[in-house]
């Protein structure tokens, strides 16, 4: 009796022990990155033309530079020298003008190290996490390093799934509207894979819903002078320009229009996570929708989802329908600008 007592003990001992074991979170991460904000000539439309469909686009109106002009944007390097740019992965190409992915499990710590490459006074602020390292604008030319903690607060909620969008961003006058913006996904505790993506999602995408008044970045009076990015040479004197879409003032999806963001892939069936945002430009509200499939968003089926300014969602698609859909604005003026770009589900 004794003897089986003892077996029965040690087995429940056993049990507990494996039970710690199993169900112990993974230990806390530092993921660092190493950014610097940069002064980058940008034109959404590299190809010339409307993916979209036959309609061209409308020529542009005389007071405006053209497609191209100069931006400030985040962009990961591969070390502190800040000599190597790291290499965006080929999937990730459609990002664009938008700043490097960040991943963090709950519990994890994201260590940046920052350089201004710019002009101009800028720094970095994350949206939703803990930070230290302060949100002084930071010199042109000059260092810092931010560290950015992850509690259960910036985690997701109890009606969230796996993962949440978070973003972060520069701050300062007019900054919305030069491109210095970027997404942080934080996974929940325990359902993170080893580079912090959620475990129980096969494919994510990013797309950034922005409107980019030109003639309000910090950048505009260089692509005024910039024979390159102004070849008519308009002159600073006849601005401010009307409120015109295309007039200098652009509607984009991670810095592309008119379906020039380069193609996603998915596949038929596949759990495909969207993470969409916007700026805290004043004008940015938006309505992001999706051609031929549906989304799950807060318990809700549907095809499109409000968005308000500054404001990140995380949506869930299983895609049941093989071809090439849109996603875009459903604002109907915004569409008629080009808001818009496409994806394709394969069999």
């Amino acid at each position: 009796m004794r003897r089986a007592a003892l077996l029965v003990a040690a087995a429940a001992a056993l049990a507990t022990a494996l039970l710690a074991i199993v169900v112990q979170p993974a230990a806390a991460r530092e993921r660092t990155y190493y950014v610097a904000a940069d002064d980058v000539m940008w034109n959404p439309i590299p190809s010339g033309r409307n993916l979209e469909g036959p309609r061209p686009i409308d020529p542009l109106p005389p007071s405006s530079l053209g497609w191209k002009f100069h931006l400030l944007v985040y962009r990961e390097y591969t070390d502190a020298t800040f000599k190597t740019r790291a290499p965006r992965p080929a999937d990730q190409s459609y990002l664009g003008i938008t700043g490097p992915l960040m991943r963090a499990e709950v519990g994890d710590t994201i260590t940046v190290v920052f350089k201004n490459n710019t002009r101009f006074p800028v720094n970095m602020r994350p949206n939703g996490l803990k930070s230290t390292g302060g949100l002084a604008l930071v010199a042109p030319g000059s260092r810092k390093t931010y560290r950015w903690s992850v509690p259960e607060s910036s985690g997701p909620g109890p009606a969230d799934g796996s993962s949440i969008l978070w973003t972060y961003q520069a701050d300062g006058k007019d900054l919305a509207d030069s491109g210095l913006y970027g997404p942080i996904v934080v996974t929940r505790r325990g359902m993170a894979q080893p580079d912090g993506s959620p475990n129980d999602v096969d494919r994510e995408f990013v797309v950034w819903f922005h409107e980019i008044d030109e003639t309000l970045s910090p950048t505009w009076a260089e692509s005024l002078a910039d024979p390159a990015t102004n070849p008519h040479h308009l002159k600073a004197s006849s601005y401010p320009p009307p409120v015109l879409f295309n007039n200098n003032i652009y509607v984009n999806l991670n810095g592309f229009a008119y379906g020039n963001m380069p193609m996603l892939f998915m596949h038929r069936g596949e759990r495909v996570r969207w993470y969409v945002f916007t700026s805290s430009s004043a004008f940015d509200f938006h309505a992001p929708s999706w051609e031929g499939q549906t989304v799950l968003y807060r318990g809700t089926r549907l095809d499109v989802i409000p968005l308000n300014v500054n404001q990140p969602a995380a949506v869930d698609m299983i895609p049941d329908d093989p071809g090439v859909w849109q996603i875009y604005c459903s604002v109907n003026i915004h569409l008629d600008f080009g808001m818009e770009a496409r994806f394709t589900v394969l069999q």
